[in-house]
């Protein structure tokens, strides 16, 4: 497997900060997150172009658009200290930040309807129902943060937290738990067609705090979606962070912290794997362009790599 990169020079005006999420523009091979001040940007993968917004209640953690087709001005975007409406046009906040119910430091934020939002923390143990009217909280559900929730036919949202071990059904009309199952701990979980993808473990509880654990990735694992049952798996890189999704030709893709490795999706072997010159901050994935966007990380000031495969 060849690959090739491009390398794209982002304005950075402070050292600090823990890093923002890069989020896809849908519809578009362009990139949105914000810069260590907090402000936004976009850039476009291939061309380079980079545009500066303004900032936002601190780096973006996640972003629900109006639609899917990137043609809609206005999205629900989540930072470090806030959720506030945003336009994509002019790369700014359009109205204000709201905290009141949802506190700070939360991680991750879906869209469960047309009209609620989930919004998490990223180990935590509970999910805010939030309205995406008025961003107003709804009423908080208690079960595993999901890392990653999709919908089932009979209409509820699954809701798979590895880190916790558990995969929650979730009924978003009456914001009830109706099934809860027990599964491998795990991490970095994407859904790829009928089959949820993730990196599996051993859970390493932390001596220094009760309660507190990580999850030491050793298997490439592809779950059912519908059954949960184990369909496939591989060994996995220790180093491995997320499965990103899959490409054109539906190999997964896996970011690990020095690089990213392809893997066939019959058997998960690794069919390729890039290797980056520094630590990776963050990483997406543009499967159709068999392309994926990384950043090292904000103290490094390396801006956005893009790395292409064939």
């Amino acid at each position: 497997m060849r690959f090739e990169t491009l390398r794209w020079k982002l304005p950075v005006t402070s050292p600090t900060g823990y890093g923002a999420d890069l989020v896809r523009v849908p519809g578009t091979a362009s990139v949105l997150s914000t810069l260590p001040n907090g402000k936004l940007y976009q850039c476009d993968a291939f061309a380079g172009d980079v545009r500066i917004g303004k900032a936002v209640s601190g780096d973006l953690r996640a972003v629900v658009f109006d639609d899917d087709s990137g043609h809609h001005d206005g999205a629900w975007a989540l930072a470090t200290f806030g959720l506030c409406r945003i336009s994509l046009a002019s790369l700014s906040r359009t109205s204000a930040n709201l905290r009141k119910g949802l506190g700070t430091y939360q991680g991750r934020m879906v869209a469960l309807s047309g009209d609620v939002l989930g919004i998490s923390g990223f180990f935590g143990r509970s999910m805010k129902l939030v309205s995406r009217v008025d961003g107003a909280v709804l009423k908080t559900v208690r079960m595993g943060a999901p890392a990653l929730v999709h919908r089932l036919p009979d209409g509820r949202q699954r809701c798979w937290s590895l880190h916790h071990a558990v995969v929650t059904d979730l009924d978003v009309s009456t914001g009830r738990c109706a099934d809860r199952y027990s599964v491998a701990h795990g991490m970095g979980a994407a859904l790829v067609g009928d089959e949820v993808v993730a990196l599996c473990g051993v859970r390493e509880d932390d001596p220094r705090a009760t309660n507190v654990w990580d999850v030491r990735p050793a298997q490439l694992v592809a779950f059912d979606a519908y059954t949960l049952q184990p369909l496939r798996q591989a060994a996995i890189s220790a180093d491995a962070v997320e499965v990103l999704g899959a490409d054109s030709a539906g190999r997964i893709v896996v970011a690990r912290r020095h690089g990213v490795t392809v893997h066939r999706p019959d058997t998960l072997a690794v069919e390729g794997a890039y290797e980056h010159h520094a630590p990776l901050g963050d990483a997406l994935l543009l499967g159709e362009h068999d392309s994926v966007v990384l950043r090292g990380p904000v103290t490094a000031g390396d801006g956005l790599t893009v790395v292409r495969w064939s």
